[in-house]
């Protein structure tokens, strides 16, 4: 491996611990029953919010489906069937041992599909999530309807760059790093509302996710074949996923909406989640001739 794994551990052990002892007022989504379906050979954990038209939310590297903000899913979930799931070996789902790669949690995530009998659904994923979700749209686009991608990326350097750099944090530092500053000041509460996972993430898991991500070849050079209605989503001041990654995906994907959020961070669902989801349901309900 090209890089020392020291970092990312430290990172893991004491910025979870710390997230996870000061965030126990909000719970997101968690009120919602847990159910387990076997999909491409392990038992894949999800929750169902809503009735409608199926929307998958894929989360993102090191998260559990309990961390999805609960106003975000809340207000999707009043016109649509919202599905979140836990990746393979994170919070209720299993793994089987194979390693992980960003192909294969895609895989996983179609297996979900077929497995809750939905032959297409649209699709929204979060940071590596995203990623994920574009490998979806590439390889089975007759599967994805629309396609968000929030704090997503087309190149795999300025990523593990970031997660590189998170790793030398005191947890103290990484807390500060999850919002900007300015925003951060002016709502100093933000640590007490955030959701905790109910069960803390493998940190091998976590290592494997991370090795996924060092390993995927990045789409800058496939996208422009992407067919997929997209809405790409972006905090101007993302420190984990560039905002310039954000802008490529725009220019590199025919027609593709861009929504960007001045003054917020990577974690933007928590800083605007219902605001968000209105920019979702927007691009969601959109008649599809008005984008071409």
């Amino acid at each position: 491996m090209r890089r020392s794994m020291r970092p990312l551990l430290r990172l893991l052990c004491a910025a979870l611990l710390s997230l996870l002892c000061a965030c126990a007022i909000h719970r997101g989504p968690q009120d919602t029953p847990v159910r387990i379906v076997e999909a491409d050979g392990v038992s894949l954990a999800y929750r169902t919010l809503g009735s409608g038209p199926p929307l998958l939310l894929i989360m993102g590297y090191a998260g559990t489906m309990d961390v999805w903000d609960g106003p975000l899913v809340a207000e999707l979930a009043r016109s649509r069937t919202v599905i979140l799931f836990d990746n393979r070996g994170m919070g209720y789902s299993g793994t089987d041992g194979t390693p992980l790669t960003i192909d294969l949690m895609a895989s996983d995530a179609l297996a979900l599909l077929d497995a809750l009998g939905l032959a297409r659904a649209d699709v929204m994923g979060w940071s590596m999530g995203s990623i994920i979700a574009q490998e979806m749209a590439l390889t089975h686009p007759e599967r994805v309807g629309k396609l968000i991608l929030y704090g997503t990326a087309v190149d795999p350097a300025p990523v593990m760059a970031a997660l590189d750099d998170m790793g030398t944090l005191a947890p103290e530092d990484f807390l500060a790093r999850l919002f900007p500053e300015p925003w951060r000041t002016a709502h100093p509460d933000i640590y007490s509302r955030l959701p905790a996972p109910a069960i803390a993430p493998s940190p091998d898991v976590i290592r494997q996710q991370y090795r996924a991500l060092d390993a995927w070849p990045g789409t800058r050079d496939r996208l422009a074949a992407l067919d997929r209605q997209t809405l790409i989503i972006v905090g101007e001041a993302d420190r984990v996923t560039p905002p310039d990654q954000a802008l490529d995906a725009a220019a590199l994907i025919p027609g593709a909406w861009l929504a960007r959020y001045k003054g917020a961070g990577h974690w933007l669902m928590y800083q605007a989640g219902q605001d968000m989801a209105r920019t979702i349901e927007d691009f969601l309900t959109v008649h599809q001739d008005l984008l071409r």
